[in-house]
């Protein structure tokens, strides 16, 4: 095997102090690179003394500094938020609608930033902890865990006294009797104490909207209009209720559930809303059924030369309203008698087909609470005993409904 001579440059001045291949792989000139006095030419004329290249350390550290300045802290937010709200409280004149949706609409982005600040703080606990049981098979990690213990606790957690600020302050807006409570604000509030987990507040803020006066808007001094509590703008949302009932339901409150499916579900005007939106097209259609019929009757009596067009008329009406109404009259039985979706409350024998259609939503509310209070074991289900379970059976039975009916539970058919 032949050695190859590696010679060193000639323009070196202390070869004893570098190798040979070091000199000459610094010695070779780099292919593709401009030269150093034309790219000094080319900087000149464009007048750039001290350009900063793109992905350079200096400008990542100004970029990552730029945004470490504009970021805001959540403690600085609500106080400005705590301000814009005050000078809504103090003003003379009824607030606007579309300021009021603003400032909820901001609370509702600081609690979303406050919940995903705590899911992170947790999700870097529990690494921590599968850190500290991986750390006893190596010291170092140990090491490092016991580290992390000293830390001071109170970083891992968010301050709850910032949700209790945001809280507070969406409350004081919707009971401001200057803020009208449109269905924007209802939702936004809803979802903001939704994501805090504060549903103590949740019956009061749908009974306002429901009996909280009116005012009128651009009135100074403010003019409070009297609230149509059974219209159909006065119903909360079936969203919003379940939204509202599932926190209620993690924080096993009982009289809050109830509270809240009284305020909502059992109210009149969900009961309105219900016929005009799901069965306002149906019944406007059994309505003008008639006319079609007969309509469709006297153009199919042209068609026919044996008999007098009248009594032609008269048997394609009656045969086309009778299979109109037959068809209607088995559609409404089969959505009024439906029961597949109930597991433990159903209605009691003798409760109308109407009040089972419109108080469906309120029947399935119960059934959750009793699926969330009961045994999940379906098997163990009526074996439930204590004060609240009673309670909730006693509720249940004086809305005409019966929990754990004997003939429909496992193992009883």
């Amino acid at each position: 095997m032949k050695r190859v001579a590696l010679t060193a440059n000639k323009g070196c001045r202390s070869p004893s102090q570098i190798c040979q291949l070091c000199q000459f792989s610094t010695s070779a000139p780099r292919r593709g690179l401009p030269d150093r006095a034309s790219t000094r030419a080319r900087k000149s004329s464009y007048g750039l003394q001290s350009p900063l290249v793109l992905g350079s350390p200096l400008l990542i550290s100004r970029r990552y500094a730029s945004a470490a300045t504009t970021k805001t802290s959540p403690e600085a937010v609500i106080k400005e938020i705590a301000r814009d709200a005050s000078a809504v409280h103090q003003s003379n004149a009824a607030a606007s609608s579309k300021v009021v949706v603003e400032l909820l609409q901001r609370c509702q982005r600081v609690a979303e930033s406050l919940v995903s600040r705590e899911r992170d703080q947790s999700e870097g606990s529990s690494k921590g902890e599968g850190n500290a049981i991986s750390s006893l098979l190596d010291l170092e990690e140990k090491q490092t865990a016991a580290k992390n213990k000293g830390k001071p606790q109170s970083s891992q957690h968010s301050d709850p006294r910032l949700a209790d600020a945001v809280s507070q302050i969406v409350i004081e807006l919707m009971k401001d009797e200057k803020v009208f409570i449109s269905p924007e604000a209802l939702a936004s509030c809803t979802e903001t104490l939704t994501l805090l987990r504060r549903a103590e507040h949740f019956p009061e803020i749908f009974h306002l909207y429901a009996y909280k006066p009116v005012p009128e808007e651009g009135s100074s001094p403010v003019k409070l209009l009297k609230a149509n509590a059974k219209s159909v703008n006065s119903a909360v949302p079936a969203e919003l209720a379940n939204m509202a009932l599932g926190v209620a339901i993690a924080q096993k409150n009982l009289s809050l559930v109830l509270a809240i499916i009284d305020n909502t579900f059992c109210a009149p005007a969900f009961h309105r809303a219900k016929i005009f939106k799901k069965a306002g097209v149906p019944l406007t259609g059994l309505a003008a059924a008639p006319a079609a019929c007969y309509a469709l009757a006297s153009w199919a009596a042209t068609f026919q030369n044996t008999m007098d067009p009248n009594v032609a008329t008269g048997i394609a009406f009656a045969a086309t309203l009778a299979y109109v109404g037959g068809t209607s009259s088995m559609g409404i039985l089969a959505i009024t008698t439906a029961n597949d979706q109930m597991e433990r409350v159903v209605w009691i024998p003798g409760i109308p087909l109407r009040q089972r259609w419109l108080r469906e939503e309120e029947r399935a509310a119960m059934d959750r609470v009793a699926v969330a209070w009961g045994f999940k074991d379906p098997y163990m289900r009526g074996e439930e005993v204590g004060e609240e379970w009673e309670s909730l059976r006693e509720f249940i039975g004086m809305r005409g409904m019966i929990l754990d009916k004997t003939e429909l539970m496992e193992g009883m058919e």
